[in-house]
């Protein structure tokens, strides 16, 4: 030890700090102190938080008659911002589903079978979507291929990149995808499977904020 004068002890081998404190710990009035001491629970949120004020709020499933309320176990839901019920449309959580990212937020979509019944719940198996911020689905999965979102008003499923403002490929997605702050990066090589967007081989920007596109290159 070193520095005995001062108000504090500087401890030269760290062993030596931690067998103090260990002693400070063990002394009757300071456990008293700590244990002393309420800690409150923090109340969970009662909905599915998404962010930016927007929540999944589950909704009453009823059976026919009305006289029945089925288990919403599922937590099929309405979407909610700020208190308010934005639409009426039915979402879940998912396993690639989050949070909201510049006005866009990844969930599942169900809509009401013809059966429904005590045992039941009347509703379809569910689509992965994305919607913007009024609730709207802007694209939704194809086949085997999931709907991501890229970031601002971009979006991508199986082979094509989208405009999430319209729902229109904007251009071929390559294996060669580079994500900036402002825009994305990509290498169009290959036209085989051009078929949803025509677009000339080469390098692109694509504007996050405006999904415009510009080449960069002089291959034609």
């Amino acid at each position: 030890m070193k520095n005995k004068d001062k108000k504090f002890i500087d401890f030269e081998n760290p062993m030596e700090a931690l067998a103090a404190f260990q002693q400070i710990m063990g002394t009757p009035g300071f456990a008293r102190f700590f244990g002393s001491m309420q800690f409150e629970e923090k109340e969970k949120h009662p909905y599915e938080r998404l962010g930016d004020g927007y929540e999944l709020r589950p909704i009453e499933i009823l059976a026919e008659g009305g006289q029945f309320v089925l288990d919403n176990r599922e937590k099929y839901s309405h979407l909610y911002h700020n208190d308010l019920k934005v639409s009426d449309a039915i979402f879940r959580k998912g396993g690639t589903a989050g949070k909201f990212k510049d006005g866009y937020c990844s969930l599942i979509h169900y809509t009401l079978s013809e059966e429904h019944s005590e045992k039941k719940i009347g509703f379809d198996s569910g689509t992965h979507v994305i919607i913007n911020h009024l609730g709207e689905i802007c694209i939704g999965k194809n086949g085997l291929d999931y709907p991501y979102h890229i970031g601002g008003h971009l979006g991508y499923i199986g082979n094509y990149i989208y405009d999430l403002r319209n729902g229109k490929a904007i251009a071929p997605k390559s294996s060669t995808l580079i994500t900036g702050i402002n825009c994305i990066i990509i290498e169009h090589k290959y036209d085989w499977y051009d078929k949803e967007v025509t677009l000339p081989l080469g390098i692109y920007r694509i504007s996050l904020h405006t999904a415009e596109l510009i080449k960069l290159d002089e291959v034609k």
